[in-house]
């Protein structure tokens, strides 16, 4: 039954009012200003505006069909519990219903006309356990489920094309996400799953070519099968998954490229590196402490800094033959590494690359004329008990060698001019010791 009036409000201090409105907006008193405790909305509404009701103590509203839009923040910070929005709604601006914290349900419009879920539009609804999303939608916003924490499974339609950032992070209760079949689906943006916790296996389709940064950072994930379709996997994609124990990477001749810190922290014993891959990204596989062995194929040129830092199971490493450079710290504190073949291709090795390799016993340095400079710390506190500085060496950097205690003997090249600060300090078993004529300069305490 239809009220005498169109629209109905009464107040915490016992005062009611009656408007004939068509369009309620912020400036009509009903938000947090005037304390409304219930509403009716009559049936000549077609507008909801932005910050209508933004905080105001409601816990139930019933929307006639005859609205078609609510503004952004319309119920942002209410105590509403459940919502029907009826299938007039054409449009939900941003944040309509971000921070209620009491929302337990609610019903998104079933129209053609509704193709988007905007930004932040249920944002920080932590109660909210189960949403449907309409198969006319298309996109969803920018952190349009963000912190909805109680939400433990969604299905998004075939329908949808693009999720953007961060539109399902920290939805921590999340068991199970269905993505949509979807030829124009590409891309899983950065963020989209971040901090989903619970979440421990996820389908990614074949539509789909790029997976942005942190997109499943800090999720419960134990197994990944990443299709061939896709090209670029971004920096922090799966950091933090600390139960991923097997990963698949793509086989494509576009997938050039392993982001920066992209398996941080990860669990995984083994993984196989496709021959398309000409870079490593810094800390792409840093901490991974289940890792015991990795063969870096020929494709790759470039290892970023910390690519392999502290990987403490790693006891062999194969470095493919176009390698030129070897990054800062690269495979620093992987104590467990018995030896290492360092290719003809490699012409830097950057500071600290092999630091506190503990159990490191056998280095082939190269023998390249582009390779002239061993770094600072490059080799510090390994188990090396003998090294030979090829003739192609001109330079060993400060503290290069520092801390072999059980280095015994060592072979300095003939075209070596400088030993720098402390480049064989505390090496304390050494021997015997062959330096050249070419020597011009020899640091305080070498």
């Amino acid at each position: 039954k239809k009220s005498a009036y169109p629209f109905t409000v009464d107040f915490q201090n016992g005062v009611k009012q009656t408007r004939n409105l068509t369009t309620i907006t912020s400036s009509d008193g009903f938000s947090y200003t005037f304390q409304p405790s219930s509403i009716y909305v009559g049936s000549n509404v077609t507008t909801i505006g932005s910050y209508a009701f933004s905080f105001a103590p409601l816990t139930s509203i019933i929307i006639p069909d005859s609205v078609t839009s609510i503004g952004g923040y319309a119920f942002v910070g209410t105590n509403l519990t459940s919502v029907t929005i009826p299938d007039s709604v054409t449009s939900i601006g941003g944040r309509a219903f971000k921070s209620c914290a009491g929302l337990t349900s609610i019903t998104l419009p079933n129209n053609v006309g509704f193709t988007s879920i905007v930004d932040g539009t249920l944002e920080g609804c932590s109660n909210l356990s189960s949403v449907i999303i309409p198969e006319s939608v298309t996109s969803i916003g920018n952190n349009a489920f963000y912190g909805c924490t109680s939400l433990t499974s969604i299905t998004i339609p075939n329908s949808v094309a693009s999720i953007a950032t961060g539109a399902f992070s920290n939805c921590s209760s999340l068991t199970s996400v269905t993505l949509p079949n979807n030829v124009g689906f590409t891309s899983i943006e950065a963020n989209v799953f971040a901090q989903c916790t619970d979440l421990t296996s996820i389908t990614i389709p074949s539509s789909v070519t790029n997976i942005g940064n942190a997109a499943f950072e800090d999720t419960g994930l134990t197994s990944i099968t990443i299709p061939d379709s896709v090209a670029s996997i971004g920096s922090n994609a799966f950091a933090y998954c600390t139960g991923l124990t097997s990963v698949t990477l793509p086989t494509n001749v576009n997938f050039t490229s392993i982001g920066s810190y992209a398996f941080y922290r990860c669990a995984m014993t083994s993984i196989t590196i496709p021959d398309s891959v000409v870079s490593i990204g810094g800390g792409a596989f840093k901490q991974c402490s289940s890792l015991t062995s990795i063969n870096i194929p020929n494709s790759v040129e470039l290892l970023g800094s910390y690519a392999f830092q502290s990987c403490s199971s790693l006891t062999s490493v194969t470095i493919g033959n176009s390698v030129t450079s070897i990054g800062n710290q690269a495979f620093q504190g992987c104590n467990s590494l018995t030896s290492i073949i360092i290719p003809d291709s490699v012409t830097s090795i950057g500071v600290f690359a092999f630091q506190n390799c503990t159990d490191l016993a056998s280095v082939n340095l190269p023998t390249n004329v582009d390779f002239t400079t061993i770094d600072t710390s490059t080799f510090r506190n390994t188990g090396l008990t003998s090294i030979t500085i090829p003739d192609n060496v001109t330079s060993i950097g400060n503290g290069a060698f520092y801390g072999y205690t059980g280095l015994t003997s060592i072979t300095i090249g003939n075209s070596v001019t400088s030993i720098e600060y402390r480049a064989f300090y505390q090496c304390i078993s050494l021997t015997s010791i062959i330096i050249p004529d070419s020597l011009a300069s020899f640091g305080t305490n070498a």
